[in-house]
Protein backbone atom coordinates (compact mmCIF):
# COMPACT_ATOMS: atom_id res chain seq x y z
CA UNK A 1 0.00 0.00 0.00
CA UNK A 2 1.43 3.61 -0.67
CA UNK A 3 1.88 5.86 1.85
CA UNK A 4 1.84 9.89 1.73
CA UNK A 5 2.82 12.47 4.19
CA UNK A 6 0.61 15.55 4.10
CA UNK A 7 1.40 18.68 5.86
CA UNK A 8 -1.20 21.45 6.50
CA UNK A 9 -3.35 18.92 6.00
CA UNK A 10 -6.48 20.09 7.92
CA UNK A 11 -7.92 22.57 5.20
CA UNK A 12 -7.28 24.25 1.63
CA UNK A 13 -4.82 21.99 -0.69
CA UNK A 14 -3.73 20.03 2.00
CA UNK A 15 -6.82 18.60 2.84
CA UNK A 16 -7.84 17.87 -1.07
CA UNK A 17 -4.82 15.60 -1.76
CA UNK A 18 -5.49 14.00 1.73
CA UNK A 19 -9.22 13.42 -0.21
CA UNK A 20 -7.53 12.27 -3.37
CA UNK A 21 -5.30 9.75 -2.00
CA UNK A 22 -7.75 8.68 0.14
CA UNK A 23 -10.08 7.93 -2.87
CA UNK A 24 -7.10 5.75 -4.06
CA UNK A 25 -6.75 3.94 -0.96
CA UNK A 26 -3.51 5.32 0.06
CA UNK A 27 -2.44 5.30 3.79
CA UNK A 28 -2.42 8.87 5.08
CA UNK A 29 0.14 10.63 7.52
CA UNK A 30 -1.98 13.92 8.52
CA UNK A 31 0.51 16.72 9.72
CA UNK A 32 -1.72 19.73 11.33
CA UNK A 33 -1.01 22.30 13.74
CA UNK A 34 -4.47 22.97 15.32
CA UNK A 35 -6.11 19.89 16.98
CA UNK A 36 -10.10 21.21 16.51
CA UNK A 37 -9.30 21.31 12.84
CA UNK A 38 -7.44 18.06 12.33
CA UNK A 39 -10.49 16.28 13.98
CA UNK A 40 -12.77 18.23 12.09
CA UNK A 41 -11.03 17.77 8.98
CA UNK A 42 -10.70 13.70 9.71
CA UNK A 43 -14.58 13.66 10.65
CA UNK A 44 -15.18 15.80 7.13
CA UNK A 45 -12.40 12.96 5.30
CA UNK A 46 -14.30 10.00 7.04
CA UNK A 47 -11.30 7.38 6.72
CA UNK A 48 -9.90 5.18 8.29
CA UNK A 49 -6.23 4.23 6.79
CA UNK A 50 -4.85 7.38 8.27
CA UNK A 51 -2.59 8.47 10.91
CA UNK A 52 -3.51 12.48 12.38
CA UNK A 53 0.01 13.67 13.88
CA UNK A 54 -0.09 17.47 15.66
CA UNK A 55 2.31 19.31 14.88
CA UNK A 56 3.80 22.99 15.53
CA UNK A 57 6.12 23.07 11.88
CA UNK A 58 7.13 26.45 12.44
CA UNK A 59 9.22 25.02 15.65
CA UNK A 60 12.57 22.52 14.82
CA UNK A 61 12.32 20.73 17.56
CA UNK A 62 8.41 19.65 17.38
CA UNK A 63 9.72 18.78 13.74
CA UNK A 64 12.26 16.62 14.74
CA UNK A 65 9.67 14.34 17.32
CA UNK A 66 7.37 14.20 14.20
CA UNK A 67 9.24 12.95 11.63
CA UNK A 68 11.06 10.46 14.52
CA UNK A 69 7.73 8.65 14.07
CA UNK A 70 6.63 8.95 10.73
CA UNK A 71 7.76 5.49 8.29
CA UNK A 72 9.26 6.44 4.58
CA UNK A 73 6.36 7.95 2.75
CA UNK A 74 6.27 6.94 -0.92
CA UNK A 75 4.94 10.89 -1.51
CA UNK A 76 6.08 13.84 0.24
CA UNK A 77 3.59 16.72 0.17
CA UNK A 78 5.48 19.91 1.78
CA UNK A 79 2.22 21.98 1.99
CA UNK A 80 1.98 24.05 5.36
CA UNK A 81 1.75 27.60 5.28
CA UNK A 82 0.57 31.05 6.09
CA UNK A 83 0.25 34.21 4.86
CA UNK A 84 2.38 36.84 6.54
CA UNK A 85 2.43 40.63 5.04
CA UNK A 86 2.92 44.07 5.56
CA UNK A 87 5.29 46.54 4.49
CA UNK A 88 9.25 46.64 5.33
CA UNK A 89 9.87 46.84 9.13
CA UNK A 90 6.20 46.27 9.75
CA UNK A 91 6.78 42.54 10.78
CA UNK A 92 8.63 41.58 13.75
CA UNK A 93 11.51 39.11 14.32
CA UNK A 94 9.54 36.33 15.35
CA UNK A 95 6.41 36.35 13.51
CA UNK A 96 9.74 36.55 10.01
CA UNK A 97 11.24 33.63 11.64
CA UNK A 98 8.30 31.81 11.98
CA UNK A 99 7.23 31.97 8.93
CA UNK A 100 10.62 31.65 7.24
CA UNK A 101 10.77 27.96 9.06
CA UNK A 102 7.59 26.69 8.18
CA UNK A 103 7.88 27.50 5.16
CA UNK A 104 11.30 27.17 3.74
CA UNK A 105 13.89 25.93 6.70
CA UNK A 106 10.80 23.74 8.23
CA UNK A 107 10.49 22.06 4.55
CA UNK A 108 14.30 21.64 3.39
CA UNK A 109 14.85 19.84 6.91
CA UNK A 110 12.05 17.69 6.42
CA UNK A 111 12.92 16.71 2.56
CA UNK A 112 16.02 16.66 3.57
CA UNK A 113 15.46 13.93 6.35
CA UNK A 114 13.33 11.46 3.59
CA UNK A 115 15.06 12.39 0.32
CA UNK A 116 18.29 10.51 0.85
CA UNK A 117 16.02 7.50 2.28
CA UNK A 118 13.92 7.73 -1.24
CA UNK A 119 17.05 7.51 -2.92
CA UNK A 120 18.52 4.44 -1.38
CA UNK A 121 14.83 2.79 -1.98
CA UNK A 122 15.30 3.95 -5.87
CA UNK A 123 11.55 5.41 -5.83
CA UNK A 124 9.25 8.48 -3.95
CA UNK A 125 7.76 11.51 -5.16
CA UNK A 126 7.82 15.46 -3.01
CA UNK A 127 5.62 18.01 -3.90
CA UNK A 128 6.28 21.08 -2.67
CA UNK A 129 3.52 23.78 -2.90
CA UNK A 130 4.47 27.40 -3.33
CA UNK A 131 3.40 30.23 -4.56
CA UNK A 132 2.90 32.42 -8.02
CA UNK A 133 4.39 34.75 -5.51
CA UNK A 134 7.42 32.98 -6.64
CA UNK A 135 7.26 34.71 -10.08
CA UNK A 136 6.45 38.06 -9.75
CA UNK A 137 6.88 40.62 -7.24
CA UNK A 138 4.49 40.98 -3.88
CA UNK A 139 4.71 44.75 -2.31
CA UNK A 140 3.66 44.56 1.22
CA UNK A 141 4.02 40.70 0.75
CA UNK A 142 7.69 40.51 0.49
CA UNK A 143 8.44 37.76 3.51
CA UNK A 144 6.02 35.51 1.80
CA UNK A 145 7.57 35.99 -1.65
CA UNK A 146 10.93 35.22 -0.69
CA UNK A 147 10.40 32.08 1.31
CA UNK A 148 8.02 30.65 -1.38
CA UNK A 149 10.72 31.99 -3.88
CA UNK A 150 13.09 29.65 -1.84
CA UNK A 151 11.83 26.44 -1.71
CA UNK A 152 10.82 26.68 -5.43
CA UNK A 153 14.59 27.11 -6.18
CA UNK A 154 15.54 24.47 -3.77
CA UNK A 155 13.01 22.30 -5.14
CA UNK A 156 13.68 22.73 -8.65
CA UNK A 157 17.51 21.98 -8.32
CA UNK A 158 16.88 19.08 -6.62
CA UNK A 159 14.47 17.63 -9.31
CA UNK A 160 17.26 18.26 -11.65
CA UNK A 161 20.15 16.94 -9.28
CA UNK A 162 17.79 13.65 -9.39
CA UNK A 163 17.70 12.54 -12.77
CA UNK A 164 17.83 9.21 -12.89
CA UNK A 165 17.26 8.42 -9.61
CA UNK A 166 13.80 7.11 -10.19
CA UNK A 167 13.10 10.29 -7.31
CA UNK A 168 11.41 13.57 -8.24
CA UNK A 169 10.16 16.64 -6.69
CA UNK A 170 7.84 19.10 -8.18
CA UNK A 171 7.04 22.89 -6.88
CA UNK A 172 3.39 23.92 -7.43
CA UNK A 173 2.91 27.85 -8.04
CA UNK A 174 -0.49 28.16 -7.63
CA UNK A 175 -2.21 31.47 -7.91
CA UNK A 176 -5.22 32.92 -6.07
CA UNK A 177 -6.44 29.63 -4.48
CA UNK A 178 -9.99 29.23 -2.75
CA UNK A 179 -9.10 28.58 0.88
CA UNK A 180 -8.94 29.66 4.45
CA UNK A 181 -5.45 31.58 4.56
CA UNK A 182 -6.64 34.90 3.21
CA UNK A 183 -9.07 35.42 6.15
CA UNK A 184 -6.14 34.23 8.74
CA UNK A 185 -3.42 36.75 7.12
CA UNK A 186 -6.32 39.72 7.61
CA UNK A 187 -6.45 39.66 3.45
CA UNK A 188 -9.90 38.83 3.42
CA UNK A 189 -10.88 41.90 1.32
CA UNK A 190 -8.83 40.44 -1.38
CA UNK A 191 -11.77 37.79 -1.91
CA UNK A 192 -14.02 40.28 -2.82
CA UNK A 193 -11.78 42.62 -5.03
CA UNK A 194 -10.22 39.71 -6.94
CA UNK A 195 -12.39 38.49 -10.01
CA UNK A 196 -14.24 35.09 -9.78
CA UNK A 197 -12.00 34.07 -12.92
CA UNK A 198 -9.10 34.46 -11.13
CA UNK A 199 -9.56 31.79 -8.84
CA UNK A 200 -8.92 28.57 -8.79
CA UNK A 201 -10.61 25.58 -6.83
CA UNK A 202 -7.95 23.48 -4.22
CA UNK A 203 -9.12 20.40 -6.42
CA UNK A 204 -8.18 21.29 -9.47
CA UNK A 205 -4.49 22.69 -8.04
CA UNK A 206 -4.14 18.92 -6.57
CA UNK A 207 -5.48 17.57 -9.61
CA UNK A 208 -2.59 19.45 -11.71
CA UNK A 209 0.00 18.97 -9.36
CA UNK A 210 -0.40 15.34 -8.97
CA UNK A 211 -0.86 14.75 -12.43
CA UNK A 212 2.55 16.83 -12.70
CA UNK A 213 4.63 15.11 -9.93
CA UNK A 214 4.08 11.80 -11.34
CA UNK A 215 5.20 12.93 -14.60
CA UNK A 216 8.48 13.98 -12.65
CA UNK A 217 8.08 17.65 -13.55
CA UNK A 218 9.92 20.32 -11.76
CA UNK A 219 7.24 22.61 -11.32
CA UNK A 220 3.43 23.12 -12.20
CA UNK A 221 1.26 26.59 -12.20
CA UNK A 222 -2.00 25.30 -11.80
CA UNK A 223 -4.88 26.87 -14.29
CA UNK A 224 -4.34 27.64 -17.94
CA UNK A 225 -4.88 31.35 -16.94
CA UNK A 226 -2.05 31.68 -14.54
CA UNK A 227 0.28 29.42 -16.99
CA UNK A 228 -0.88 32.02 -19.89
CA UNK A 229 0.02 35.26 -17.84
CA UNK A 230 2.91 34.00 -16.34
CA UNK A 231 4.44 34.52 -19.73
CA UNK A 232 4.60 37.87 -19.09
CA UNK A 233 5.30 38.17 -15.70
CA UNK A 234 8.81 40.27 -16.64
CA UNK A 235 6.64 42.94 -17.98
CA UNK A 236 6.55 46.05 -16.27
CA UNK A 237 2.63 46.81 -17.01
CA UNK A 238 1.75 43.04 -15.88
CA UNK A 239 3.78 43.99 -12.64
CA UNK A 240 1.91 47.10 -12.39
CA UNK A 241 -1.89 45.36 -12.99
CA UNK A 242 -0.74 42.60 -10.47
CA UNK A 243 -0.01 45.54 -7.83
CA UNK A 244 -3.08 47.19 -8.13
CA UNK A 245 -5.16 44.06 -8.13
CA UNK A 246 -3.48 42.67 -5.27
CA UNK A 247 -3.27 45.95 -2.63
CA UNK A 248 -2.28 45.10 0.46
CA UNK A 249 -3.60 47.47 3.42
Amino acid sequence: MKRALITGSSSGIGFAYAKLLSQKGWHLDLISQNQERSQNALDELAYTNCNSHICDLSSAESLVNVINNIPLPDLLVANAGIGITGSVGKNNRDNIADASYLMFGGVIELIEYYLPQMKIRNSGRVVIISSIGALIPMPKSSIYAAVKSGVYAYGRSLNNELKGNNVSVTVSLPGYVKTNIHKRAGLEHLTKKIPNWMWVSAEQVVKETESASIKGSSKIIPGLLYRFTSIFFDLWITQYVWKIMNGRK
